[in-house]
């Protein structure tokens, strides 16, 4: 089997890159409120940096659940550990995969790669353009059933007709 682990940066940036933004916005939040006092406009920027707060905490705390750090990964399954709120570790075939998403099969190779398997309904997501990530990436691709193969195929000519 081969491990793959996010680097210590990346981790970092994953895991608890939401804290330094939140306080960042919470400090703006806290402006426009003192901004409301005298100007009613404040509010407008008020609602802006709670959306945003929102926003991405919930794309954190996405991350938390559905993101292993640490994938060992052969030719017949993968092994998913080191989630951010649990010590639970899943183990998905490659032959259960039913559905693969996210990333370069939706044109966007700098957005995270989503695996599903329908079997035990897992999903697991990562960083395709994260360090070696896009070796485990080849590793599932060429060891899915060949129907979710041509669907990925079939999407990757469509996607670049359209460019």
């Amino acid at each position: 089997m081969i491990i793959y682990k996010y680097s210590f940066f990346a981790k970092l940036m994953y895991r608890y890159g939401n804290i330094p933004l939140s306080i960042f916005l919470l400090i703006y939040l806290g402006a426009s409120i003192i901004g409301m006092l005298t100007h009613w406009y404040f509010i407008f920027f008020a609602v802006i940096n709670i959306a945003i707060i929102v926003w991405l905490n919930r794309y954190y705390f996405k991350t938390y659940k559905l993101f292993p750090f640490t994938i060992s990964a052969d030719n017949e399954r993968l092994v998913c550990s080191d989630f951010f709120f649990a010590s639970k570790t899943v183990e998905i075939k490659l032959e259960n995969i039913d559905k693969i998403t996210g990333g370069i099969f939706n044109g966007y190779p700098t957005r995270p790669v989503y695996i599903h398997d329908s079997i035990q309904n897992i999903t697991i997501g990562f960083y395709s353009s994260a360090g070696k990530f896009n070796e485990l990436l080849l590793t599932i691709v060429k060891n899915i059933n060949e129907g979710l193969y041509q669907q990925l195929i079939d999407k990757m000519k469509e996607l670049r007709a359209g460019h």
